[in-house]
């Protein structure tokens, strides 16, 4: 949370620069969110003469010329507060363009163990110049962050170059996740990336029970805001409420029953269909579970075939989604009829038709538009070292599927498979 809130430039040319000497710095908690714990705090500024308006003091700052001068007085008082919790971190704020000037880095060039060093607006800070000083901060014991993530290419670009070890979502980015889905789809992104780079996410912004919900469905590490407490001139912590309600939202994720359902993703819809795959004790329960992996792999229609090899036919179990019906229900088809999906049985592999390809095989392709489809996508069910099945997924436009949906499709015909087996008669496979 970079300072505080921000409003025009305009303003901020009006404001008078600040004394350094008069700049406090009030800590706010941020609490991990499966366990409510005050894991670390966020120094930050705060003037008495301007108590509302910290951003366009600092802005004012540089457009008078004394912009690192008063970073500096900053980081200086927040490194000299007193009384942290010895478990938890402090958080400081600066601008990479202020970190080119000495009088910054002579507060900074000390032993920053225990301190997070939140780096907020770029400023067209070039980005070799961004790495020296990470690697700067880094070598005197500091971990980064980056702040305001979410607000602009901006603040991806850091994420590259600086490697950090905290990815803080903006708050306006934050207070959009339960009402607009571009913004849950750019998190789930960001919360995977962290995963993978060895970040963690803190979410600022969080002042409502409700939003606290829908940021731990989202497995967000960390929170920050005025549920857990604002900036204060004391180390403060969540109350008791607030920590309970942190720890029941974790609890429904370690037993599989999201409250949020509105936000599942990938990770979470592939235990739901492993769940219902597993608890299948009749067809109609596999049509359930199907249902769930159509909507993971991004199709709109399924339908599931079985082998017989004997006969040399394809039988339609059948299963209708939201897309177009009529899709062989009902019917048997014979193989030698259909030779790419000969091959599909044969090879093990998955096979996609699409509309807009003009070299797909042409039995597949007539059948799908016919029934008002774009795009095919043909995967095989296997158990015991035997193919048993097809499962044919239908999407109207005439989309590549990607390789995550095609693999959350095999995973989905592998369960199917060993489901099958359990259900059904040998005779019938």
């Amino acid at each position: 949370m970079a300072r505080g809130g921000r409003t025009s430039l305009s303003r901020a040319r009006s404001s008078a620069p600040a004394d350094p000497a008069r700049i406090l710095a009030w800590p706010q908690p941020i609490v991990a969110l499966t366990t409510g714990t005050v894991t670390g705090y966020e120094a930050l500024a705060r003037f008495p003469d301007d108590p509302d308006n910290v951003a366009d003091v600092f802005e004012a700052a540089w457009v008078a010329g004394v912009g690192p001068q008063l970073e500096a007085s900053a980081l200086s008082v927040a490194l000299r507060l007193q009384g942290r919790p010895t478990t938890t971190y402090l958080t400081v704020n600066v601008s990479p363009r202020a970190l080119s000037a000495e009088v910054v880095r002579a507060v900074l060039d000390t032993d920053l163990v225990g301190i997070v060093v939140e780096l907020t607006e770029a400023h067209n800070v070039p980005p070799d110049e961004l790495k020296r000083m990470a690697s700067w901060l880094r070598d005197r014991g500091a971990r980064l962050a980056i702040d305001d993530v979410g607000t602009g290419y901006a603040g991806l670009e850091r994420l590259i170059c600086v490697g950090p070890d905290l990815i803080k979502l903006d708050r306006s980015l934050v207070t959009q996740l339960p009402v607009d889905q571009v913004s849950r789809v750019m998190v789930e992104s960001l919360v995977r990336f962290a995963a993978r780079s060895g970040a963690a996410i803190v979410a600022e912004g969080i002042e409502t029970h409700a939003l606290l919900e829908v940021v731990a469905e989202l497995d967000i590490t960390f929170g920050q805001g005025f549920l857990f407490g604002p900036a204060a001139p004391t180390w403060t912590t969540p109350s008791d409420e607030v920590v309970a309600a942190a720890v029941t939202v974790h609890r429904q994720a370690l037993s599989a029953t999201p409250k949020q359902a509105m936000f599942l993703d990938e990770v979470i819809l592939l235990e739901r269909i492993a769940d219902r795959f597993s608890e299948a004790e009749e067809l109609v329960d596999v049509h359930q579970a199907v249902e769930t992996l159509t909507r993971l792999v991004g199709a709109e229609h399924v339908t599931i075939d079985l082998v017989d090899e004997c006969a040399a036919t394809l039988d339609a179990l059948t299963y209708v989604g939201t897309g177009p019906a009529g899709v062989g229900i009902g019917r048997s088809r014979q193989l030698d009829d259909h030779p790419l999906v000969r091959w599909v049985l044969d090879t093990r592999r998955a096979a996609m038709i699409l509309a807009s390809d003009p070299k797909a095989d042409a039995i597949e392709l007539e059948r799908m538009t016919a029934a008002g489809f774009g795009g095919l996508l043909l995967v095989p069910v296997i158990t015991r070292g035997t193919t048993v099945g097809l499962l044919s997924f239908y999407r109207t436009r005439s989309f590549p599927w990607t390789l995550a949906q095609i693999r959350f499709a095999r995973i989905g015909a592998s369960q199917l498979a060993a489901t099958l087996d359990r259900l059904l008669p040998t005779t019938n496979r």
